[in-house]
């Protein structure tokens, strides 16, 4: 029994880092689109700042 907890907590943590690794990957994502929106925002004021 005390064997199937071990195994059941082991696979919970594995789990769980999984999950926050999945996070970071998710956040990094939106914070490099976020970037290239803003860069894209930033290049349509300077063109049309030019104009």
């Amino acid at each position: 029994m005390e064997q199937k907890q071990n195994n059941h907590k082991h696979f919970n943590e594995e789990n769980e880092q999984h999950s926050m690794v999945c996070n970071d990957q998710l956040f990094f994502q939106e914070l490099r689109i976020a970037a290239e929106e803003a860069e894209r925002d930033r290049i349509d004021t300077d063109q049309n700042k030019a104009k």
